[in-house]
């Protein structure tokens, strides 16, 4: 996901569009904002789990884990889609890296189960513990 956030802010540094770099245009730096906010979102809680599985209960590490999947699953969604849609149509060629980081993003995003699955998981995880 870095590569293709990296990929994508040079790419609209140097494309041009009524002669300013697309970077200029707000949408296009809310988008890039966004994608940032998944990345970064995603690596604090893939980093926060090795923290909150050690010595955990087994129902504990299992939320954390599924909770960090649906981070980097949401994060891969957004980080690809956007740097594609960035790119045009170029970038689902097989002539620029990022076709080929966006595949790797959606096949990342469902391994080790679907997000809804590990929704679910959570959700049931929660259901299951007490509240006092």
């Amino acid at each position: 996901m870095r590569r293709l956030m990296r990929d994508t802010l040079d790419h609209v540094r140097q494309r041009k569009q009524f002669g300013v770099p697309i970077a200029s245009f707000q949408v296009l730096q809310h988008r890039l904002a966004d994608m940032h906010m998944a990345l970064e979102q995603a690596d604090a809680l893939t980093a926060s789990v090795g923290e909150a599985v050690d010595g955990a209960t087994p129902s504990a590490r299992a939320r954390a884990v599924s909770s960090a999947k649906v981070a980097v699953a949401k994060a891969c969604r957004a980080v690809g889609q956007g740097a594609v849609q960035m790119h045009g149509g170029m970038g689902m060629t097989e002539e620029l890296a990022i076709g080929h980081y966006f595949r790797r993003a959606t096949l990342i995003e469902h391994q080790f189960g679907p997000p809804a699955w590990h929704l679910r998981r959570v959700a049931r995880l929660r259901a299951a513990v007490p509240v006092t």
